[in-house]
């Protein structure tokens, strides 16, 4: 049984073709950049994906949406500055201010709605926190058992009350243009986070090797009763594995 899965990742060896070699930088005179390393703020290559893929030319939407998940844009100061000029166009409300202060000075997770509060303010309350989520500001808790939904906030939503938390705390309308003094934007310069995005890769391609596991056991539990299906989801998950491997393989051989 344990040596199913090696064979099995093996298979993505065979594979490779899928992701044909480019040459190792992109062709300055072309100006050519693979869309999956594009930055959504800036336009350009991001700099912690194209130092680990622009050897790389990913074929199918597949390859890019998985080059894309891995961009290190949660801990990347330009991501935050694209967040932060966003922020002029948002308005907040009652419930989004009384969510933002609540969970600035919960210590914890906070639960979006709780027991007894009526239907109406319910809603309203799950409406300001997805609007909020939309912004950057929170995000869903996804740790322990809550039986409600709870959020924390973001990077970008600690900034915002430090930065504008005399405003939302006062009522007031919030001037974008106008930060506390000495409230720096959190982020660190995409060309530093190569690591990041490294160990990133590496942590995608032990989840995709368990996810074959799990997939091959269901199938010899009989599990699995569609033939065509099950070849579909193992062939995409070997595609996946190649991708992140074509990555990994050159860095360890560097390493060692």
């Amino acid at each position: 049984m344990h040596q199913i899965v090696p064979k099995a990742s093996a298979v993505a060896d065979t594979l490779h073709r899928l992701v044909p070699e480019s040459p190792a930088t992109f062709p300055a005179t072309l100006n050519v950049v693979p869309a999956a390393l594009v930055c959504p703020h800036t336009g350009a290559a991001c700099p912690a994906l194209s130092r680990l893929f622009s050897h790389l030319t990913p074929a199918g939407d597949d390859a890019c949406a998985w080059l894309r998940a891995l961009a290190p844009c949660g801990q990347c100061r330009t991501a935050f500055e694209g967040g932060h000029d966003s922020l002029r166009r948002l308005r907040l409300g009652q419930r989004e201010r009384e969510i933002l202060i609540a969970a600035a000075t919960a210590g914890a997770p906070l639960a979006v709605t709780e027991p007894g509060m009526s239907r109406s303010l319910s809603a309203a309350r799950r409406r300001a926190a997805l609007s909020l989520s939309r912004a950057g500001l929170t995000a869903p808790h996804e740790g322990g058992r809550a039986p409600r939904a709870t959020i924390v906030l973001t990077e970008l939503g600690r900034y915002v009350m430090s930065a504008y938390g005399r405003f939302i705390t006062a009522g007031k309308p919030v001037r974008w243009t106008r930060p506390a003094r000495g409230v720096a934007l959190p982020g660190r310069d995409p060309a530093e986070l190569v690591a990041e995005t490294l160990a990133c890769t590496e942590g995608a391609l032990r989840g995709t090797l368990d996810e074959l596991k799990r997939v091959l056991l269901a199938a010899i539990g009989g599990r699995f009763q569609d033939p065509a299906r099950l070849d579909e989801v193992t062939r995409h998950l070997e595609r996946k594995a190649t991708l992140l491997r074509a990555v990994l393989e050159p860095q360890r051989a560097a390493q060692a």
